[in-house]
């Protein structure tokens, strides 16, 4: 972890820098009393310029946030490009404590954790400010499910002024620490945000379902879903095939997404298509290729318009016609080229979580409570309506083929959305797929990754995950 005082500082300095360039003239001068780390975080306007880093640092545009999930479930896998040396050894699960994408999703996210740390040390009145609070407590909890989901226990920073060498709490402590954080924001946000891209209180009900469902607390899950349900603020986007369009960014299934802008973009489209895939001159395309596998491509349903976003074929710049399925080498074409991309720089928001999510995690934790049940049902039901395709009935299904059926139907739903290396360990078929794909270095203990090499070089409190 880094000082603290040295960000604060450079906080203050950039505060300082800003204000000057404001002044009516060059001539102008505004005198400022002594201004110190100590007094600098008075006021609400400061304290508010630190959440702002914070909500900048959560917003994921990291390479092993995008695609981690995705190679290391078998969804995708990649060939070409100099990433291909980054990306091998996800997908065949061969990564090592050192690679630099631990590190980097690492960094990023304490840097949420050290931002929040920062405001809520420096509050003064928790009345006046409840839902900086709030909104501060959503980042740091947002922040430590993703660790924890990646990483495992973790060391706990609560304050500016923890020890830099905390050793790594229980997984037990890890969790209600991150469910305190998120149940206390939901208490205080408001349902809707006049800006763009703030915490909600979907949001935290939605991040904490989430670690509800993967830590198997069906019935805290259950229960959270149908917090946001009950809402009434979400619904499904009429058409599925559209719901990730550029013009329709902030429709209401989306409850907390990466957003994106050409000036700050996601790599999506620039490391997943072909350079010879029909592009305008202002977007780039990387050599890297990301592919769908024609096993999945091949399981929809031939009514179902999900898979209408996976390409197949194309033709190229040259004119030639490219077949893809059939060589395990389609295109998830989610995310549109942005005719507005700054050279690999496209400005798509990125889903995290979408009202689909909660309707299918709440079915899921009703049938792992229950067994088959007409909610369940239900919920599957308007989600696959949504797509096309035709409900299925609760006759005949037994838990564990009901089971069955969510995860292939959450296969369906959210291919390229970072879903899939969660759903797998909780269904508890990451490993053995692997190992089915002919992915024999997978063991079990992969079902985490390491601690990055960095850390454990760093902080000699800290004990590596097991297995690496």
């Amino acid at each position: 972890m880094k000082s603290y005082k040295i960000y604060l500082l450079a906080a203050v300095l950039l505060s300082l820098s800003l204000s000057f360039y404001s002044c009516d003239g060059l001539l102008d001068e505004t005198i400022y009393s002594e201004l110190t780390t100590d007094t600098y975080l008075t006021t609400t306007e400061a304290r508010q310029t630190i959440l702002t880093s914070a909500y900048g640092n959560a917003q994921l545009r990291e390479y092993f946030y995008f695609y981690g999930p995705g190679m290391t479930s078998g969804e995708t896998w990649n060939e070409y490009g100099a990433i291909e040396a980054h990306f091998t050894p996800l997908c065949n699960f061969t990564w090592v404590s050192s690679h630099e994408y631990f590190s980097g999703s690492w960094n990023k996210l304490y840097s949420v954790i050290r931002d929040v740390n920062i405001v809520l040390a420096g509050v003064s009145d928790e009345n006046v400010e409840a839902q900086l609070i709030a909104e501060a407590k959503f980042l740091r909890g947002f922040a430590y499910a993703f660790l924890f989901d990646w990483f495992g226990a973790l060391p706990l920073y609560k304050s500016p002024d923890d020890d830099h060498y905390l050793e790594r709490s229980s997984e037990e402590e890890t969790v209600r620490f991150i469910e305190k954080d998120l149940l206390e924001a939901a208490a205080v946000l408001p349902v809707k945000q006049d800006t763009y891209g703030k915490a909600t209180k979907g949001a935290a009900l939605g991040i904490l379902t989430k670690l509800y469902l993967n830590t198997k607390q069906w019935q805290k899950a259950a229960d959270a879903a149908g917090q946001v349900i009950n809402l009434n603020e979400y619904s499904l986007f009429p058409d599925y095939t559209k719901t990730f369009l550029i013009e329709n960014e902030g429709n209401s299934e989306l409850i907390w997404v990466i957003p994106g802008n050409p000036q700050a973009g996601t790599p999506f489209i620039a490391n997943t298509f072909p350079t010879d895939y029909p592009h305008l001159p202002n977007q780039t395309i990387y050599a890297s290729r990301v592919y769908l596998f024609d096993d999945f491509v091949n399981s929809f349903d031939p009514a179902d318009t999900r898979k209408d976003l996976i390409i197949t074929s194309y033709t190229n710049t040259n004119g030639e016609f490219i077949q893809l399925l059939g060589n395990d080498r389609s295109y998830a074409g989610k995310y549109e080229f942005d005719k507005d991309a700054l050279g690999a720089s496209y400005g798509n928001d990125i889903p995290v979580l979408r009202y689909a999510d909660l309707l299918l995690s709440r079915a899921e934790a009703l049938n792992e409570l229950n067994g088959p049940n007409e909610e369940s049902v239900s919920l599957i039901n308007l989600v696959r309506e949504r797509a096309g395709v035709s409900p299925i009935e609760l006759a005949g299904y037994t838990k564990e083929t009901l089971r069955d059926h969510i995860f292939k139907e959450r296969a369906w739903e959210f291919y390229f959305e970072q879903k899939s290396r969660s759903d797998k360990i909780r269904q508890g078929t990451f490993i053995s797929g692997a190992q089915a794909r002919g992915k024999s270095a997978a063991k079990p203990h992969h079902v985490l990754f390491p601690l990055p090499q960095t850390e454990i070089n760093a902080n000699p409190n800290l004990k590596q995950n097991d297995g690496y």
